[in-house]
C-alpha cells in the first residue's frame, strides 16, 4: 500500500490502480499475497527487506 502498487506483480497492479477506494486497494494487496508461493514469498522478501 505504502508503494502505491508499485511492488506488486504486473498481472494485478492495475486492479490497483482501478479500486476506488483504500478498503479496495487493500483487497488487491492481500490478493497478491495470497497468490504467493513458499518460493515466491521468499524472493519477494529478499527483493523488499534489502
Amino acid at each position: 500500500m505504502a508503494a502505491g502498487g508499485r511492488e506488486l506483480e504486473p498481472w494485478i497492479a492495475p486492479e490497483f490502480d482501478a479500486a476506488a477506494d483504500d478498503g479496495g486497494r487493500l483487497r488487491v494487496v492481500i490478493d497478491q499475497v495470497a497468490s504467493l508461493t513458499d518460493a515466491s514469498a521468499v524472493v519477494w522478501h529478499a527483493r523488499l527487506c534489502r
